[in-house]
């Protein structure tokens, strides 16, 4: 599966997360992915072949000429989230200091998802802050 993509592609998030998107590797390849399957284990990283199906149908709502049989998995992860399955609010980027658990000197960054790379340097600089005003 090699389609002519020349840049990144996201589609309208939907529950807990960003939907599947197209992403171009540092080999010029497209990835398409994550979507989000809520795990029992923290160390359950296997890859399900029968999510392929949901795969191609978030894929073809942007590529509807995706040819049956081309994609492959390849890699999970696990993504630590603050809201539970089901649960209808999308939460994240919650940063707790002393003024929310009473220890100086603590900051908590949890939830930290995309575009969390994006914003370190704006996390960086509010921590910064919290931290030099004691």
């Amino acid at each position: 599966c090699n389609p002519t993509f020349r840049h990144l592609v996201y589609p309208v998030p939907e529950d807990a997360g960003l939907g599947v998107h197209a992403t171009i590797d540092l080999a010029g390849r497209v990835r398409f992915g994550p979507d989000v399957e809520w795990v029992e284990s923290p160390n359950d990283y296997t890859v399900d072949p029968d999510r392929a199906k949901s795969f191609y149908e978030a894929i073809r709502r942007y590529w509807p000429a995706l040819p049956d049989g081309s994609l492959v998995p390849d890699y999970c992860g696990i993504r630590p989230k603050l809201q539970a399955p089901g649960e209808s609010t999308f939460r994240d980027f919650s940063i707790q200091t002393s003024r929310e658990h009473g220890l100086p000197g603590l900051v908590n960054l949890l939830g930290i998802e995309s575009p969390g790379l994006t914003a370190s340097l704006a996390i960086a600089k509010y921590v910064s802050g919290v931290l030099l005003d004691g």
